[in-house]
């Protein structure tokens, strides 16, 4: 993969309460409130010097003047919140004296609406009560709201030598999510599965007006999110820091000064780490290259040539979306498994013979090749089980390969889902069993077993799918007359779990179908009420963003990272989506897959 593959590019993506940002927009620069403060909540470390290009935006105020009212004093507060200032100098100034010397705010409340009413129920008492979008916690990760949650506080006015001063702060930014949509942007950092054989990302987001990279060292030295932890290991010893003040960048060279002692880390430990600096600054558009020291002394690796320089490109086999993986796109036509092409499907040759009868089908991440699953070309299930296909009355899995004249019947149930494979070659099964839900899993030594998942287990799940690199799970759950949308991590000790399921509000009753489009997104085939048109709809994984795509009414469909997004349409036909996102006929075809 190339580095400009792996920088952020997809498209503008809206908040879930983007439509109400771009209808307050106006108002938010009538009444002040023209950014965020892009510090975040690592606004209090090194940030090094800024770019050229990134010059903090002016401060609509100045510090409050003398005789303000309670009201003047709180909004002057909230509106120098709203730019960006390393360390708010201009906010504290509204603070009492003790206040501005001790406020140190870690997190950022994200609301929706601008500018935010203030209201003051009684004399000198000034209070916020608004609708709560979400917040980043102290190392930069989303949090969506509840549904129905309130952002409600008391600012604590205070009367110091006769002016009004705040003097019960949040312990956070607080801002419009119109300035959180334009300050800030999405990275991820980069961390490892626990036998560290891939990298998984963990989204964060960071100022755009700030030093990125220093920002971004910073974070993957604190580790991974509460929530993504217990699926995820990371190489760096615990609380390694940086040695120096911040990341420089040169010549599109970023120099990383950790601590020395990093220096006492072993060979494939080194790697590791290496592997998670690059991935993790390659996101950095100035950043080709990274030069890595440990108290200013080289830190490198053997068969490097004796230099501490290395890029992303040195780790690909740690890449996310799995080093050869498969990349094209299948489909059902006429009870034949077929390759969808620019314009037409074409059958796969070596299931020429079978004639497949399914509701849904799921191709092995690589494809009609071996699976990685250790079983060695030799034995004949390494190249023999690529397709799983549930039949038509939803009671049995079969696998089909190029090796095996006739399907086996791999599992059994009441109304099995679409399956969904692994990296490791284990295939995901869901049986609804009328509501109750049950998970199992068969690997690649045809070992079935039961899947721990509180939440899941027994309940009303519509769909299941694996990430391609294996650590996550989103999921369709029904609650009564509304589809949930829920994302998971995947544990993987004694036995396998799906636990920390999160909720990712949206805005459907109906949702259908879903797929992984990108590492950190998921796409769903969803309506509003049961009549409504089904249209395919991009979600990040923390609940942040959504993307309406402009596709036809769908019954289907499949999505990769670094795919196109394909549809079965309602009519029978297959639809594309381009790099224009317009969408093209591809043939006719139903159940779409790509490997995963």
């Amino acid at each position: 993969m190339t580095a400009e593959a792996r920088r952020p590019g997809r498209r503008h993506r809206l908040s879930m309460a983007g439509a109400v940002a771009l209808a307050v927009s106006l108002v938010a620069l009538v009444a002040g409130c023209s950014t965020v403060p892009s510090s975040g909540p690592v606004m209090f470390e090194p940030m090094g010097t800024q770019a050229a290009t990134e010059t903090s935006l002016p401060v609509l105020v100045n510090g409050p003047e003398p005789g303000d009212s309670p009201q003047q004093v709180a909004r002057g507060f909230l509106d120098a919140m709203a730019s960006y200032q390393a360390g708010q100098p201009v906010a504290r100034k509204y603070l009492t004296p003790a206040m501005s010397e001790r406020w140190q705010p870690n997190q950022v409340f994200v609301y929706d609406s601008t500018p935010v009413p203030l209201a003051e129920p009684k004399s000198g008492k000034v209070s916020i009560d608004v609708r709560k979008i979400g917040g980043l916690g102290v190392n930069g990760d989303w949090t969506s709201a509840r549904p129905g949650e309130r952002l409600r506080l008391d600012l604590g006015m205070t009367k110091v030598a006769g002016q009004w001063r705040v003097g019960r702060p949040p312990g956070a930014l607080v801002m419009s999510i119109y300035n959180f949509q334009r300050e800030y942007d999405s990275y991820n950092l980069y961390f490892f599965d626990p036998n560290f054989e891939i990298l998984v990302p963990d989204p964060i987001y960071l100022p755009i007006r700030s030093h990125v990279e220093t920002l971004l060292v910073n974070a993957l030295l604190r580790g991974p999110s509460v929530w993504l932890k217990p699926s995820v290991r990371t190489a760096f010893p615990e609380r390694t820091t940086l040695a120096a003040p911040s990341v420089t960048v040169d010549g599109n060279v970023a120099t990383v000064d950790l601590d020395p002692r990093v220096d006492s880390l072993y060979e494939p430990q080194r790697r590791y780490l290496l592997a998670q600096l690059s991935w993790t600054l390659d996101q950095v558009p100035q950043v080709r290259k990274i030069e890595v020291t440990a108290g200013r002394a080289p830190f490198s690796i053997s068969g490097n040539g004796g230099s501490n320089t290395t890029s992303a490109d040195q780790w690909a086999t740690y890449d996310p979306k799995v080093a050869g993986a498969a990349t094209g796109a299948y489909a059902l036509n006429d009870r034949k498994v077929v390759l969808v092409g620019s314009d037409r499907t074409v059958p796969v040759g070596s299931l020429a013979g079978h004639q497949v009868r399914a509701r849904s089908i799921a191709v092995g991440i690589f494809g009609e090749r071996s699976s990685p699953g250790g079983l060695g070309p030799e034995d004949p299930r390494s190249s023999a089980d690529w397709l799983a296909a549930v039949s038509t009355d939803g009671r049995k899995v079969n696998l089909y390969g190029a090796n095996r004249s006739l399907p086996r019947t791999a599992w059994q149930g009441r109304d099995i889902l679409e399956p969904s494979w692994d990296r490791t070659g284990k295939l995901w099964m869901v049986d609804r069993n009328r509501g109750r839900a049950r998970i199992e899993v068969l690997d690649e030594r045809d070992r079935l077993s039961a899947v721990d998942a509180p939440g899941l287990n027994g309940k009303d799940v519509r769909a299941l799918k694996i990430s391609r690199e294996g650590s996550r799970a989103a999921v369709l759950v029904q609650h009564g007359k509304r589809t949930v949308l829920m994302v998971g991590r995947v544990e993987r000790g004694e036995g396998l779990a799906i636990r920390g399921l999160r909720e990712l509000p949206l805005d459907l009753t109906r949702m259908t179908d879903l797929a992984w489009s990108q590492l950190d997104e998921v796409t769903v085939i969803g309506s509003e009420g049961q009549a409504g048109a089904s249209r395919a709809i991009q979600v990040s994984v923390d609940g942040y963003s959504v993307t309406p795509l402009t596709g036809p009414d769908s019954t289907a469909l499949a999505a990769a990272p670094g795919q196109s997004v394909l549809l079965a349409g309602s009519d029978g036909v297959l639809q594309r989506e381009d790099k224009t996102y317009m969408w093209s006929n591809q043939g006719a075809g139903r159940c779409p897959a790509y490997p995963g």
